[in-house]
């Protein structure tokens, strides 16, 4: 089960296509895509954008303790998506991204800023440091 959705940040005009599959977690993305749309707080986490707690509430499925670039995940210890840019601080060997702890894979990032960096900056500071929501539908 495929299902395109959209990661919105009204503030920076930006949004980010997502596609949401259930290969991996289909009981996780079935929960998500039951609670669309989500309107999150967004932080950020090296090159991680987390939401704050959501209303979806699964416990582990699959749950991976290393992610692919341009994942996006469900963290089941905060009840959070994840949307991987790059890696996190406790990231160690080149190439690798590692979450906080295992997460469960819902989906991948189809759309991609041509500068990630200046991307995540812009969120930080229009989003995070403003406590801006961002939207998921």
């Amino acid at each position: 089960m495929k299902t395109a959705a959209f990661l919105e940040f009204p503030a920076i005009g930006e949004k980010a296509e997502i596609e949401l599959d259930g290969a991996q977690s289909p009981r996780t993305v079935k929960a998500i895509i039951g609670s669309l749309p989500l309107t999150m707080t967004i932080e950020r986490w090296g090159d991680e954008l987390y939401s704050e707690a959501t209303p979806v509430k699964v416990a582990k499925e699959n749950a991976k303790p290393e992610v692919c670039l341009f994942d996006v995940a469900y963290w089941p210890k905060g009840s959070a998506l994840c949307f991987f840019y790059g890696p996190t601080p406790i990231s160690k060997a080149r190439g690798t991204i590692v979450p906080y702890s295992p997460v469960n894979i819902v989906g991948r990032i189809k759309s991609r800023p041509p500068d990630i960096q200046d991307f995540l900056r812009r969120v930080e500071e229009a989003h995070v440091a403003k406590r801006v929501p961002a939207i998921l539908r």
